[in-house]
């Protein structure tokens, strides 16, 4: 029984509306990279996480619903999660925001891309270091940054403890673990960013940079990466 798919069904395709809060997922790119768009539904407020390319649906979905951007947030620096940072930081006016240890590989990000055949923007420079316990306000929201190091030095994990809900980047997915094998990886570092997750309660909500939502607690009993 997959308790994750259970808990986490979305209403429509990829919007989960729970209470005060709605998650739209966006699958964007070739590398199928979730983008994702977090709303505080009585102000409106709106963060873009892990823009990977500038999307129509994306910006239909932020102007149908009458949403303001505050901030863009990257999960780390990798081309295919920052690749629409240039289109969203001008078109919405707004801060863009990465772990600290990322910065330098965020700007070389664009070069990365060509490796694998894609064109991106070179992203904007960071407004917004994050470091481990930083805090990023979405109207009535207050996610707390969770430095997990692993699959890049500066990954990061955004957690929002009222609505339990954690944007986990590529550190964890649904019964899987980030790479750890790329260029600043670093496996051991991972298992520890890993055990910063796992006290979380049972029931967070987890969306992951690529593949299906799950909990915390489905990822304690099923991720073979963790036995």
């Amino acid at each position: 029984m997959n308790i994750a798919k259970l808990h986490l069904k979305p209403l429509v395709e990829g919007l989960f509306y729970l209470g005060e809060f709605m998650v739209k997922r966006f699958v964007v790119g070739g590398l199928l990279t979730n983008c994702y768009v977090y709303v505080d539904d009585e102000t409106k407020e709106a963060i873009i996480v892990d823009p990977a390319e500038s999307d129509s649906s994306i910006d239909s979905f932020v102007d149908s619903n009458g949403l303001r951007v505050v901030a863009i947030v990257n999960t780390h620096c990798h081309f295919d999660h920052v690749g629409g940072n240039a289109y969203y930081k001008e078109k919405y006016g707004v801060s863009l925001a990465i772990g600290y240890y990322d910065i330098n590989c965020l700007e070389m990000a664009h070069l990365e891309a060509r490796i694998f055949g894609v064109g991106i923007k070179q992203s904007p420079k960071p407004d917004i270091f994050l470091n481990d316990g930083d805090v990023i306000n979405v109207g009535n929201s207050k996610f707390s940054v969770i430095h997990t190091p692993g699959h890049t030095p500066g990954s990061i994990c955004l957690y929002e403890s009222k609505e339990k809900v954690l944007f986990s980047g590529d550190t964890l997915f649904f019964e899987s673990v980030g790479r750890w094998d790329l260029p600043g990886g670093d496996y051991s570092a991972l298992m520890r960013s890993l055990e910063k997750l796992f006290i979380l309660p049972d029931d967070t909500a987890v969306y992951p940079g690529h593949g299906d939502p799950t909990t915390i607690g489905h990822e304690k009993r099923y991720n073979p990466f963790l036995k």
